[in-house]
């Protein structure tokens, strides 16, 4: 059955093309503008190379974007997975272009404090432009302008959730044209170009309609999505690798490599370093409160599983007049006598986890990633939680998506520790580095004291 709706756009209808060339030149005017106003602050002379800088940087700036789909206009991107595209494409730039300075012998005619801003400033700002744009798009949408249609074929439970999903999301601008069971009046509505998008929805042991309906729709410009289930998703989700011309899915596997790996590391490095110089005086506060609060170290170490099940030495403030670390070791528990009247403050506010910016420095931590927990309760939950040691997969975390959600303090029952692990789970696989800016922010907000934390 087909339900007809509105074709009409609006006002605004911008072609792909066109979105993507306004994406490029406000990229171009960002990348040559940023480095000659620094020159102008600072008070630069000799403009020429500078300028050939910034071209360098453009040019090398759009054939990485080429090749990682940056300026390939869909409304069913992310802004997240958009910001992660223009950092990681800014942060080769970069490389290049110290890298060419290195072998040319021509660092030393550049100011590095006009360089260093130049390549501190540029991704920033990019970011800020692509999220006035996203933004801007997103209210248009909204209203009615820049809209698409779409039309569902396929009576499949998933085409039920799809439909609900797009009428909850406005801001996507898509226009429902109709629900389709056939091919034949589908493609006569394609052809007559009233439908810009068309997902399938079938079922798994639906192969050769899926198979005649991505052919029919080939001779047509209409833009074709797969719906999976909920288990083939997860599965399209994952890495997908060959061995010869033999496609191979990732099930489970580490999700930082290549330029994720290296937007992580720099994120823990730059950040750690920041947050290090900026809480230093607090660091020394806490330090001498807990040195005269009770006899015992300033700092105690705890082993815990870090990367791959690895055993690492993880710093904290000392809150307790004694601390475990054997074979068993009891959680802090509410009106725990071990814990000193300093101690308790620290654990409330979060504040005994500050050394641990160390352990990110060291390489054994990041910033944002999963709570490690004592050697002896892994060795407990991972006979009991299916997937629990997939957390080490990556890093742990000082903060985390669980500890955000309110997943902290005593886990006293093995549903609370499923539900860390869940949480886990769910930010392993749906990493991005505006996810951590997202994590860190929430942190800040709302994350240093909790009423589980004692």
């Amino acid at each position: 059955m087909k339900m007809n709706a509105s074709s009409n756009s609006g006002l605004l209808r911008p072609y792909s093309s066109e979105l993507s060339n306004l994406n490029r030149l406000l990229d171009t005017l960002l990348i040559w503008g940023t480095l000659q106003i620094l020159c102008m602050i600072y008070g630069i002379q000799n403009l020429d190379i500078y300028q050939y800088t910034a071209l360098l940087g453009i040019i090398f700036y759009f054939l990485i974007a080429e090749v990682r789909s940056l300026y390939r206009s869909s409304r069913l991107e992310s802004y997240g997975s958009i910001s992660t595209k223009i950092l990681s494409t800014w942060i080769l730039v970069a490389i290049s272009l110290i890298f060419l300075a290195f072998i040319t012998k021509s660092s030393a005619t550049f100011s590095r404090l006009t360089i260093g801003g130049w390549l501190v400033l540029t991704p920033l700002l990019l970011v800020i432009e692509r999220l006035f744009i996203y933004i801007l798009l997103r209210r248009l949408r909204s209203k009615g302008s820049n809209t698409r249609s779409y039309a569902i074929l396929g009576d499949s439970k998933t085409a039920e959730q799809l439909l609900s999903k797009i009428n909850n999301l406005p801001w996507m601008g898509l226009t429902h044209f109709g629900n389709y069971q056939g091919l034949n009046n589908l493609l006569e509505d394609v052809q007559s170009k009233s439908i810009d998008y068309v997902f399938l929805c079938y079922t798994d042991n639906q192969q050769e309609e899926i198979i005649q309906a991505i052919n029919a729709l080939a001779d047509s410009t209409a833009s074709v999505y797969l719906t999976p289930n909920v288990f083939l998703a997860d599965l399209l989700g994952s890495q997908w690798i060959t061995l010869g011309n033999m496609p191979i899915i990732t099930i489970n596997d580490h999700p930082f490599y290549g330029a994720r790996w290296l937007i992580k590391k720099l994120e823990d490095t730059l950040l750690s370093i920041l947050i290090l110089v900026l809480i230093s005086p607090l660091l020394l506060l806490i330090s001498i409160a807990v040195r005269i609060s009770s006899p015992g170290p300033i700092l105690f170490k705890q082993r815990r599983y870090g990367l791959n099940g690895e055993v690492i030495q993880v710093l904290k403030f000392r809150t307790m007049t004694t601390q475990d670390d054997g074979a068993v070791v009891i959680q802090a528990r509410k009106n725990d006598s071990r814990v000193t009247v300093v101690g308790k403050f620290l654990r409330r506010t979060s504040l005994d986890e500050l050394p641990q910016f160390m352990n990110v420095l060291q390489g054994s931590m990041s910033i944002v990633g999963p709570r490690p927990h004592a050697v002896s309760h892994n060795e407990h939950y991972r006979k009991l939680i299916n997937g629990y040691m997939l957390r080490h997969k990556v890093k742990p975390g000082i903060t985390g998506w669980a500890q955000v959600n309110g997943l902290r303090g005593e886990t006293d029952t093995l549903e609370k520790m499923k539900a860390r692990v869940d949480y886990d789970l769910y930010y392993i696989n749906h990493w991005s580095l505006w996810f951590d800016l997202k994590i860190i922010f929430m942190t800040i907000v709302n994350g240093f004291t909790h009423k589980s934390a004692y």
